[in-house]
């Protein structure tokens, strides 16, 4: 980390409070890959939330860096690593943390815990969430079919956002991709899938990252391919609850030509 021990001090100095239990680094100085423009993460732990919603993570200017500040709870930060779908971020950043501030070293045992935790434990919650997102994203299908039937590009981008966002989270989830950074999670999907299949490819393409991407239409019908994979790579998850609605919707993509 190459954040002066001055620099350190001072920031502990502004957020002082009888509150704190503790305060970590996280993010690219933690990790010693900060660029020019990189802001410096605090994660701030106390016995009590700050009673203004706006205070629990904030930003500031301080010393010409930009600094985010974010307050937690420690019981809530445990709850994370029992989660799969915030375990994924948690655990490489607790993993990872600089801590700066431990009163009690109860900053020390969360990181234990975060080094030692065991994905296995929660991959069965992890194929249920995926198994639920594959369901639930059957009205997003709907509307981008209602939205490509009707030429309203509006209805098609924001639906086409909200599936490929989600359909995107369940497979990070159910395999348990660990975010070590944000800036990597579309890398990551795409790598754990593999950069060659045609599930990433049509992603780039629902996403606008390629050439034939240009137009609503073609993003919104992409999206619809995109569902269709991934409904097909969970098909084993899916519980009986939900296949009537999974099948139901996959059944409208044939019939309005989107095979």
């Amino acid at each position: 980390m190459t954040l002066s021990d001055l620099f350190i001090q001072s920031v502990l100095e502004k957020i002082d409070s009888p509150d704190i239990i503790g305060v970590g680094i996280v993010g690219s100085y933690a990790r010693g890959q900060e660029g020019r423009y990189s802001d410096v993460d605090v994660d701030i732990y106390v016995s009590k939330m700050p009673e203004n919603p706006y205070d629990r993570y904030t930003l500031r200017y301080w010393d010409n860096k930009l600094v985010s500040l974010k307050y937690a709870l420690l019981d809530d930060e445990l709850a994370a690593l029992t989660n799969p779908r915030r375990a994924i971020w948690a655990v490489p950043g607790l993993s990872g943390m600089q801590i700066v501030l431990d009163k009690d070293d109860s900053l020390a045992e969360l990181q234990k815990m975060a080094q030692k935790f065991d994905w296995s434990l929660l991959q069965s919650a992890a194929d249920e969430f995926a198994a639920e997102q594959i369901m639930g994203n059957a009205e997003e299908v709907h509307k981008i079919l209602n939205g490509l039937a009707r030429g309203h590009e509006s209805t098609v981008l924001y639906a086409t956002w909200g599936l490929v966002k989600n359909m995107l989270e369940a497979v990070a989830v159910q395999r348990g991709l660990m975010i070590v950074s944000e800036n990597r999670y579309f890398e990551l999907i795409q790598e754990s899938v593999g950069r060659d299949t045609k599930w990433t490819s049509t992603f780039r393409t629902a996403w606008g990252l390629d050439s034939t991407s240009s137009q609503y239409q073609s993003r919104g019908v992409a999206a619809l391919t995109l569902y269709r994979l991934t409904a097909a790579m969970f098909d084993g998850l899916i519980p009986e609850k939900h296949r009537d609605v999974v099948k139901n919707t996959l059944r409208l993509i044939k019939e309005a030509g989107y095979q």
